[in-house]
């Protein structure tokens, strides 16, 4: 009977011991008009969670969905909101208070008018932009768990700017939720990670060249960097994807002030930041872009611990960059 028992937890043992660890998977699509991808290590399928995540954060941010939250707020059909709205809201009403108003998603009226949301654009004057800067302003908006209120029922949000960023830190949550501690989500580059790489290694990321790109085609990348610690998140914004060419030639991008109303002329090419959430991350990113490089030395001095950055700044030579970082950014490979 001894050697039996013997025998059997002996088994127990090795078998135990050669255990599989979970296979690494992937899912890939189109969401708010651009590409996801998901890698996770788990014994499940779990793309419908996945995109379970991804449709709740459509249904509510994409202000071109006639369907969504949003849309109901921006046409005043409905001021009910839920509470991943009032989670969206909270996190760029934060860097809105960081960034001192230059970061707002309020600003949707003149994103529009200035050619990069619904309308085809189109140069504004200077009384013209004075008056639409009257409908921005997140000090005129108020938002509770289940309501949103505006001063000017002409007053728009645009989510744009956060919403990639929350829906990645969203997948995160519902994979993390099913048992995964493994994964690296990605919506438009916006990313949030958690655990090691099927390697066994941190996350290792590339930021692009912040060269003028309209099409996207420009792979080439600037940085290469292992992502820190066990969870965050990590956004770049940049005006080299998203522009317009006015017809003096002049090139101006899709970061909107919401300081002055104009396309902010910024000497900060990329800002890459790496935050606890990607949605902390992707607001952050956004609000460095428009206040360019000395402005933001306020916010800059108030980042939170956990929060690092990599700015590449123009130094007047269209060609030559300055990579500018916190000392707890990464060190590029």
């Amino acid at each position: 009977m001894r050697r039996t028992i013997t025998l059997l937890l002996l088994s127990l043992i090795l078998l135990s011991g050669c255990h599989e660890e979970a296979p690494y998977r992937s899912a890939e699509g189109l969401i708010f008009g651009t590409l996801y991808r998901v890698t996770y290590q788990s014994d499940e399928d779990l793309s419908d969670q996945i995109d379970e995540a991804l449709q709740e954060v459509n249904q509510v941010a994409n202000s071109f969905d006639s369907t969504s939250m949003i849309y109901a707020v921006n046409n005043n059909l409905s001021m009910t909101v839920d509470s991943t709205f009032y989670a969206i809201y909270s996190v760029a009403r934060s860097v809105y208070e960081q960034s001192g108003g230059a970061y707002d998603v309020t600003i949707a009226p003149l994103v529009n008018a200035w050619g990069f949301g619904f309308e085809a654009g189109y140069p504004l004057t200077q009384p013209q932009v004075d008056s639409l800067l009257e409908l921005v302003g997140m000090d005129k908006v108020s938002c509770t768990p289940t309501e949103l209120t505006k001063a000017s029922p002409s007053m728009e949000l645009d989510f744009a700017s956060v919403a990639k960023g929350y829906a990645s830190d969203l997948v995160g949550d519902k994979l993390r939720r099913a048992g995964v501690t493994n994964y690296l989500v990605e919506i438009g580059g916006e990313i949030a990670y958690s655990g090691r790489n099927p390697r066994g290694a941190a996350w290792r990321v590339g930021i692009s060249k912040p060269e003028l790109d309209s099409l996207g085609l420009n792979q080439e990348l600037q940085e290469i960097i292992d992502l820190p610690g066990e969870r965050g998140g990590l956004a770049t914004s940049g005006n080299y994807r998203n522009y317009k060419v006015a017809t003096d030639g002049r090139i101006y991008g899709h970061t909107i002030s919401a300081l002055n109303g104009y396309p902010a002329e910024t000497d900060i090419l990329s800002a890459s930041v790496i935050a606890p959430t990607c949605a902390e991350a992707d607001a952050l990113a956004t609000a460095f872009m428009a206040l360019g490089y000395e402005a933001s030395q306020a916010m800059r001095t108030q980042l939170s611990s956990g929060v690092s950055y990599l700015l590449f700044v123009s130094t007047g030579d269209s060609l030559a960059l300055t990579p500018i970082s916190s000392p707890s950014f990464p060190r590029s490979h």
